[in-house]
């Protein structure tokens, strides 16, 4: 019937919170594992991810286009995840992804820097300075982080709809009062916003497929969604990859039809001559980002660490 995403403070206990209430409510819940999950369907490195989703952005970072194709597989799963409903989203930045979804309760959960690093230091054995050094540099990579790539304050209040400081609010309490917020039928599912993040998820899986494929990963390729039907436009080089693309938009389950109304430039006779084939090369892709990405290609011959 609902949704629920929230943001947690390392120690603050979001993640025991919303675990307890998706027991509670029978509901799905996930939180480090959408970084798994996204690893999986692409392909990618969990390491890889967590570092461009949860770790303070290096200078470099700002120069990869991989940083942004990773952000695009963990966005995907997340509203993929949300777009199944009755779900409990903890991280991975889900009350900024979904901040315009109108049946998504967003709860932010903190506590005292004090009493977080207590918590670390009892769970972790740190000592006490080290509790609160791990605590305060928690805080500063994912604000860091979290500003690089949706260029927001997540301390910002107006982000949520709920604040719960755990410094005297324990888990059943919290989960009572994430409950009976859940009772408000604003809160509730109805069918065209549910269509709406149907429509929303397909179109952000079928974005990060053609970023997954080094075939299509160059292309300047548009994407539009309606009730499961798919539409591409843009130029391609080939008609190679032009049916690349069309056959990995079709193979996403939920897509109903795709028309595609690709251009290519080169037939597949030219295309060897004009050493047209550079599925290795990281590129920009028009279909995500728009201008950030034209600025970078300029970059992306830059050394990575």
């Amino acid at each position: 019937m609902s949704i629920v995403a929230m943001s947690e403070t390392v120690g603050s206990g979001g993640t025991e919170i919303g675990r307890a209430l998706a027991r509670a409510l029978g509901w799905e819940f996930a939180d480090r594992d959408i970084i798994t999950k996204a690893a999986e369907s692409f392909g990618e490195g969990v390491m890889d991810l967590r570092h461009a989703i949860e770790e303070k952005p290096t200078l470099w970072d700002r120069f990869r286009q991989s940083q942004r194709r990773y952000m695009a597989y963990v966005e995907t799963i997340v509203l993929e995840m949300a777009a199944r409903d009755n779900v409990v989203l903890v991280g991975r930045a889900s009350t900024v992804i979904l901040a315009d979804v109108p049946h998504v309760l967003r709860v932010r959960v903190i506590a005292p820097e004090p009493t977080r690093a207590q918590r670390i230091e009892r769970e972790q054995g740190l000592t006490p300075e080290a509790a609160l050094e791990h605590v305060r540099e928690a805080d500063r990579d994912l604000a860091a982080r979290v500003r690089f790539l949706y260029h927001v304050d997540w301390e910002d209040p107006l982000l949520y709809d709920l604040v719960l400081n755990t410094e005297r609010l324990g888990v059943p309490r919290a989960v009572a009062l994430l409950r009976e917020e859940l009772t408000d039928e604003r809160l509730w599912t109805h069918d065209p916003a549910r269509r709406a993040l149907r429509d929303r998820s397909l179109l952000a899986r079928a974005r990060a497929v053609l970023q997954s494929n080094p075939t299509t990963r160059p292309c300047i390729i548009e994407v539009a969604v309606s009730e499961g039907a798919v539409v591409l436009t843009g130029r391609v080089q080939t008609s190679i990859e032009s049916q690349a693309a069309e056959t990995a938009i079709a193979a996403i389950p939920g897509v109903v039809g795709v028309r595609n109304e690709l251009v290519a430039d080169i037939r597949p006779s030219d295309a060897a001559a004009h050493g047209q084939f550079r599925h290795g090369e990281e590129r920009s892709w028009g279909g995500y980002g728009g201008g950030f990405y034209e600025r970078e290609r300029d970059d992306r011959d830059k050394p990575e660490t």
